[in-house]
């Protein structure tokens, strides 16, 4: 297996329940490049004069697109090779444009680390999420790296296992909104329907609110006020 290749470890998965996709998260891709590459020898920069906002056709919040440049020095050739990939990036109730295109900008250079292959089975589909056992399933073949490093096992494709607390943790607060808890979660669902034009991101905005100890009623109350400010502005 090659060093970009390796898999991480299990707890760096992580699973977009709204989205129905698991991810790796920015900073471990770099992590990863800097590891593999060295610090210096890898570089990415979002190519400004392509951004563009797209208008969503069903009504949903527009999305930022942009194409990324990303390139590494070759040691055996002794130059830099380049790859180009697009990112997008939805504009989320608030969020405005530039944090968006920050995000778009990350996603196009892990779509473009993947091509020399860092999380590149994530790409392929091979690391999912089981919704029965209720956590993410790496590929079988991960088992003998993971012995090999040390790492504890992991639930695998061909082997049942229970949920990490972290995973079972946010599954348990997504399922509290979507499996109807109560009439005020419903408010603040469709609440934030309206306002994003989709769920994504309602589960990891919904979570840290709650850390901050923040109650549903003010949390519903937050996203009312916004939409009203919504709602006027449209009226204009």
């Amino acid at each position: 297996m090659r060093t970009t290749e390796c898999p991480f470890p299990f707890a760096e998965y992580q699973y977009d329940s709204f989205g129905d996709h698991c991810y790796i998260s920015g900073q471990s891709i770099t992590e990863r490049l800097n590891q593999v590459l060295g610090v210096g020898f890898w570089r990415y920069e979002g190519l400004q004069h392509t951004e563009k906002i797209v208008q969503d056709p069903n009504g949903k919040n527009p999305r930022v697109k942009i194409y990324v440049q990303f390139s590494f020095f070759n040691t055996d050739l002794q130059e830099w090779i380049t790859f180009i990939d697009v990112g997008s990036e939805q504009i989320k109730s608030g969020m405005n444009e530039g944090d968006a295109t920050k995000s778009a900008i990350t996603d196009g250079m892990k779509k473009c680390a993947s091509r020399i292959g860092v999380a590149s089975d994530l790409y392929k589909g091979l690391i999912r999420w089981n919704k029965q056992q209720q956590t993410i399933l790496l590929p079988d073949h991960y088992q003998q790296y993971y012995q090999e490093k040390g790492w504890v096992n992991a639930p695998v494709t061909a082997s049942p296992s229970l949920p990490n607390n972290r995973t079972l943790r946010k599954t348990e607060l997504t399922d509290k909104l979507k499996n109807k808890s109560s009439a005020i979660q419903q408010k603040i669902k469709a609440a934030w329907q309206e306002l994003a034009g989709s769920l994504d991101g309602l589960d990891e905005w919904y979570a840290k609110k709650q850390q901050e100890h923040v109650t549903d009623q003010q949390m519903l109350s937050v996203l009312q006020k916004k939409l009203t400010e919504k709602r006027r502005a449209a009226s204009a």
